[in-house]
C-alpha cells in the first residue's frame, strides 16, 4: 500500500471517532419524544452542580460555572435559546436548560448523560434555574 494511501486511511481513522463523537453527543442530549421536565430539589441541584464525581475526568459544572463563570449573555434568557458551546459542538441552534446540562455531562465533563427522569438531572434544573435568575450579563 502506498505511504500516500495508508497515511490518508490513519488520519480517517483518527478523525472519525471525533465525528462520531459529535453526532453520539447530539443525540445523547436532544430531548426524548414525551419528555416532561421533573420537579426538582435544588439543593440536591447545588450539591451536584459542586460533584466531581459526575464526571470520568474531575470537573464538576463548578468548574466551569462557580460564581456564573463562563455563562454567556444568553445564560439570562429564558430556554430554549442559543448556547455558543451547543452552536458550535453540536451544530444545534437552541437548546432548552436540560439539554444544556446533558451537554456539559457529555462533552466537558466526559460524562454519560444523566437519566432524563433522575432526581439529579431535575434538581441540576431547579438550580441553575435559581442561578440563572441572579445572573447579570456583563455585557
Amino acid at each position: 500500500m502506498p505511504k500516500t494511501t495508508l497515511a490518508l486511511l490513519i488520519a480517517l481513522f483518527v478523525a472519525a471517532p471525533a465525528a462520531f463523537a459529535a453526532d453520539d453527543a447530539g443525540a445523547q442530549i436532544t430531548r426524548p419524544a414525551g419528555y416532561k421536565p421533573m420537579a426538582g430539589d435544588a439543593t440536591l441541584g447545588e450539591k451536584l452542580f459542586n460533584d466531581v464525581k459526575l464526571s470520568t475526568n474531575g470537573m464538576s459544572c463548578a468548574t466551569c460555572h462557580a460564581n456564573h463563570g463562563a455563562f454567556q449573555a444568553s445564560f439570562a434568557k429564558p430556554y430554549p435559546h442559543t448556547v455558543a458551546m451547543a452552536k458550535e459542538q453540536l451544530g444545534r441552534k437552541t437548546v432548552y436548560l436540560d439539554e444544556m446540562i446533558q451537554g456539559c455531562m457529555v462533552m466537558p465533563m466526559a460524562a454519560k448523560p444523566l437519566a432524563w427522569d433522575s432526581k439529579e438531572l431535575a434538581g441540576l434544573m431547579v438550580y441553575l434555574q435559581v442561578q440563572q435568575k441572579s445572573f447579570k450579563p456583563s455585557h
